[in-house]
């Protein structure tokens, strides 16, 4: 395409160069720019920024995007345009290049604290049972039916979230879930993004490194509600909100659309009837805009109950009839990582779950309590170069909820996995449990200090019993560990199928 057509009505200044190239592809990392490219520049940092612009020059892009040039002037063959937010340009370039895919199908963005990742498969099974294709994108990767195309952010760049809508437009898919997190919202990646339906799960604590305050991070969320969905050129594009979270009613109110609430509560559009809870999984009768059905699902407790009543909301709004909602539901494990069980000690229940912020890990934990656990375990840490206000929280919530915590490493990044874990302590140290040894902790309840984390996890599989329940938290479908500046590699789940399987 031209390069007029592409970026026409953006905020944009042409410095140097052929004002309308013909340009072949688009780009945000200069490390893979091919000849006839355009980049973008999206990083604040100007001398970065230059650097990057002045790589993908050197790698063939035919033009680039920067907020300030400071390249002494025109390069040969290149087109310089100068551009206060990049990023924004960027996701109207992308929507352009390639046609506008969000248009053509119906693509549902599920954003929230918590249940976002669930939420996503749950659709894409609903979907599925009605005979229709699905698409996923999110934490763990973007996925046309089992085809995985893309792993990376949680919410893509523009680019990259453009282009495998693209795929599954041209593929024949009819619906994708998308995760829309808080930070994508606030650097404009979803801003072209033609919605047919947004899903509100929970506001909790997360992102307060980038966000700063809760105030922030909500007002980022609520963006796609009142000012990207009412955008959408689908006809009565529709919010779908959990109104039992103290935030729903915020989200109601600022959404000037269609809008359907869910929640156990019975003044909700959408609710759970004669819920039973059990290690089996989920029983319950869902009664949708005046529809009644059962469901039974694997999936465990009251936290997966919301996330399917919120996943039936949309579904039921768009039209799919509620036995597929049935049928898509009892087919739907969870996702990969979401309390995911793994093979434990005899008569020792293992789950590995993604909860590495305070209100997920208390919502687990609960989760698990209920199911009436002789003894539960629970193996966790913080990340570093994070939000370190959550550490104490979450020690807390581990000291409250769980009789034996095994505190350990989780991605310490540049941060001494030590002092993460004393940070945890101080608000495990203000709760009932005390500091023990591993032979104290054979029958006995409190916490145990051991940085290392294969090890922890052996810890707690060596002192697990029969009909104890065992929770490795924190890094659910993550397949690595970020220690320092390396990337090594470690699954939880892997791990402990590791450790059993060496035991006598």
């Amino acid at each position: 395409m031209k390069l007029s057509a592409l970026i026409a009505g953006g905020e944009s200044r042409w410095v140097a160069g052929d004002r309308d190239p013909e340009i072949r592809g688009l780009a945000y990392d200069s490390r893979r720019v091919t000849a006839g490219e355009l980049f973008f520049a999206t990083t604040r940092e100007p001398a970065a920024a230059q650097a990057y612009a002045e790589e993908a020059l050197n790698r063939g892009a035919r033009a680039v995007v920067v907020r300030d040039w400071a390249g002494g002037g025109a390069r040969s063959a290149a087109t310089i345009i100068e551009c206060a937010h990049p990023r924004q340009l960027m996701g109207v370039a992308a929507s352009r290049f390639f046609g506008a895919p969000s248009r053509s199908l119906d693509l549902i963005g599920v954003t929230g604290t918590s249940g976002k990742t669930t939420t996503t498969y749950l659709l894409k099974a609903i979907f599925e049972a009605a005979g229709l294709s699905a698409g996923i994108l999110g934490t763990i990767g973007i996925f046309i039916g089992a085809q995985k195309l893309y792993s990376g952010l949680t919410t893509p760049e523009s680019i990259d979230f453009e282009s495998a809508l693209a795929t599954m437009r041209d593929q024949g898919t009819r619906a994708a879930a998308a995760e829309i997190s808080s930070i994508g919202l606030a650097e404009g990646r979803v801003e072209e993004l033609s919605f047919r339906a947004a899903l509100f799960t929970n506001l909790g604590r997360d992102h307060l490194d980038y966000h700063h305050n809760a105030e922030n991070y909500f007002a980022a969320k609520l963006r796609l509600f009142s000012e990207i969905l009412p955008r959408s050129r689908h006809p009565d594009p529709i919010a779908v909100v959990n109104g039992d979270d103290p935030c729903g009613a915020a989200v109601i109110d600022a959404t000037p659309t269609a809008k359907l609430s869910f929640g156990l509560g019975a003044e909700r559009d959408v609710r759970a009837l004669d819920a039973k809870f059990g290690a089996d999984g989920i029983h319950a009768t869902i009664e949708a805009c005046g529809r009644r059905f059962v469901i039974a699902s694997p999936m465990l407790g009251e936290i997966n109950l919301r996330n399917i009543l919120g996943a039936s909301a949309v579904s039921v709004a768009l039209g799919i009839e509620v036995a597929a909602v049935a049928e898509g539901v009892r087919r739907c494990p969870g996702a990969p990582g979401r309390l995911e069980a793994v093979g434990g000690p005899p008569g020792v229940k293992v789950l590995v779950d993604y909860a590495h912020k305070p209100d997920a890990l208390a919502a687990v934990l609960a989760t698990l309590r209920a199911l009436g656990p002789r003894r539960l375990v629970c193996v966790f840490g913080c990340g570093g170069d994070r939000d370190r206000g959550k550490r104490p929280l979450m020690g807390a919530i581990a000291g409250r909820l769980a009789d034996l915590v095994i505190l350990t490493s989780d991605n310490p990044r540049s941060e001494a996995p030590g002092r993460i874990m004393a940070e945890i302590e101080t608000g495990l140290a203000a709760t009932a449990l005390k500091r023990i040894d591993e032979a104290a902790a054979r029958n006995g309840a409190g916490y145990i200090f051991e940085p290392e984390r294969r090890e922890a996890i052996a810890i707690a599989l060596r002192l697990a019993r029969p009909r104890d329940t065992v929770v490795i938290a924190g890094k659910g479908h993550e397949d690595y560990q970020l220690v320092g500046d390396k990337r090594l590699d470690f699954d939880d789940r892997a791990v402990v199928r590791e450790l059993i399987a060496a035991r006598p």
